[in-house]
């Protein structure tokens, strides 16, 4: 068993050959190759699309003269991440000196944020007491304990 070890740790074109993928994984990632980050929707209070991109949302902003990009900002407000999406909300690129967010990511707030998009559906297309939809709805969304407790009174939704 020594002898193997010994003899397999001296093999020298392994060496050489993990060192130079080393050097070739460091070169890539100076040339960000990677997948899009995956785009999810949701609606605003409002009825506006945004879009949650990492765990964090984004509001409309513009579109550029052409009206072929659209420019996303972070929806909190104080912070100055941008984004620009095709029309078919496809990641384009990151825009602006800031791509780093200045708070982190609110995964609850996206929970409940679908939660009452579904509520306000439901209740738009069906004669179901809203206190109803409201209970059924939240007991389907199966939140985790973070979002429940966080979540609205039912009868404030």
């Amino acid at each position: 068993g020594i002898n193997y070890l010994s003899s397999s740790s001296s093999s020298k074109p392994t060496e050489s050959s993990s060192s130079s993928s080393k050097s070739t994984e460091s070169s890539s990632s100076l040339f960000p190759i990677s997948p899009s980050p995956s785009i999810t929707k949701t609606t605003s209070n409002k009825r506006k699309t945004m879009l949650t991109i990492n765990g964090y949302q984004y509001q409309l902003k513009n579109f550029n003269k052409s009206k072929t990009i659209k420019f996303w900002r972070c929806a909190k407000r104080s912070c100055g991440v941008l984004l620009h999406t095709n029309l078919k909300d496809e990641f384009v690129r990151f825009s602006g000196k800031t791509t780093e967010h200045s708070h982190l990511p609110n995964p609850t707030q996206l929970e409940i944020r679908n939660l009452k998009e579904a509520m306000r559906q439901r209740a738009e297309n069906e004669l179901t007491p809203l206190q109803e939809i409201a209970e059924q709805e939240v007991r389907k969304g199966l939140l985790t304990g973070e979002a429940l407790a966080v979540l609205p009174n039912i009868t404030n939704i």
